[in-house]
């Protein structure tokens, strides 16, 4: 799997939405428009509203969950040599997970979220 690839499968994971939805909408670039803005408390204002409700109802905190995205649009860059390696993307991610989620016995899944 590619990096850009990646960053659209953690897309996936936070939205809860499909790669094109039955509008042919694609989720990667209606996240890039959607997440375009500076103002760091209006990008949170629109994650939250963005992200998948079973996210909204467990432990992570929105810190975790805005490196996520970041990690995710730094992934979708259109320019393929501004997009992270797979160790920054390795790093940022292990930073968002000390910051608040909390993961299950196994380490690798949650303890609440069901798959659709």
């Amino acid at each position: 799997m590619d990096v850009f690839s990646f960053g659209v499968v953690l897309l996936e994971l936070i939205s809860g939405k499909e790669v094109i939805d039955d509008e042919g909408n694609v989720l990667w670039a209606n996240a890039i428009k959607t997440f375009e803005v500076k103002n760091e408390q209006e990008k949170a204002r629109r994650l939250k509203e963005w992200l998948d409700k079973a996210i909204l109802r467990e432990t992570c905190s929105m810190e975790s969950l805005m490196g996520v995205l970041n990690v995710a649009i730094a992934c979708l860059n259109r320019d393929p040599s501004k997009r992270p390696s797979i160790i920054d993307i390795v790093y940022s991610l292990s930073k968002c997970e000390e910051s608040g989620f909390e993961l299950s016995d196994d380490g690798f899944s949650s303890q609440n979220l069901v798959a659709r």
